[in-house]
């Protein structure tokens, strides 16, 4: 199966580079679909630097990007089920009703500069994903280098591309069906829990990242995976 180039911090693979990938290698890429998760939402005073720093599928703590939050940005920050931490920093147009719900029946327009709320992610958004088969680095629409580990996914949001080392919101998705595991938990769940969602075993990119994923769960089988998505700092 086709694979993107190696890649360094010095060059990374750019945005271009990925999105022709998927389209000449159709049979490199799956489905994964977004589920609600709780969060806690900071609506930015603007000038805060917001490090996502994630726990990789073979248990180091990795530096995935680092970006700048502008005045009225979304800083979402989370814990994922095998206990690492995720943040990011979203333009506004990404933090509104159909991205989020804020638990105390407030939109994100109506936090004050500053605030911290409680929230949900919304879910059903589906995206086209392949594996990370080595770790790579990714040039993103920011202006930063993003650094994927082996095991990680880089998804597809209409042409941008992004790295995901942590993805504890994101599931399998087949023929309009969505598995229940998430894709932070082992690899060997994720098959099982394939396997009976859809009546098949994995095949083709589905069964390439699992056997990844596995892989890389063996060079550190301490870690908790358990199946909690609530975010408590």
């Amino acid at each position: 199966m086709a694979k993107l180039r190696n890649s360094t911090k010095e060059n990374p693979i750019s945005q271009e580079e990925a999105l022709e990938f998927i389209t000449k290698n159709p049979e490199a890429v799956f489905e994964v679909e977004k589920i609600g998760i709780a969060v806690e939402l900071t609506k930015a005073l603007g000038g805060e630097q917001v490090r996502t720093v994630v726990l990789a599928r073979d248990g180091r703590t990795v530096e995935e990007t680092t970006n700048v939050a502008g005045e009225g940005f979304a800083i979402d920050s989370r814990r994922c089920i095998n206990g690492g931490t995720d943040q990011y920093a979203k333009k506004p147009a990404k933090a509104g009703p159909n991205n989020y719900t804020v638990d105390d029946g407030r939109t994100f327009e109506e936090l004050k500069p500053g605030e911290t709320a409680k929230a949900h992610t919304v879910g059903g958004e589906v995206r086209k994903a392949i594996a990370a088969p080595e770790d790579m680095y990714l040039s993103t629409t920011w202006g930063e280098v993003q650094f994927v580990a082996k095991g990680g996914l880089v998804t597809f949001m209409g042409d941008e591309a992004i790295g995901n080392n942590s993805p504890c919101d994101l599931v399998l998705r087949e023929d309009g069906k969505k598995a229940s595991m998430v894709l932070t938990a082992p690899g060997y769940n994720i098959r099982k829990n394939y396997e009976a969602v859809f009546g098949k075993k994995p095949e083709g990119a589905v069964d390439e990242f699992l056997q990844i994923a596995v892989g890389e769960d063996r060079k550190n089988p301490y870690i908790q995976r358990g199946m909690s998505n609530n975010f408590q700092r």
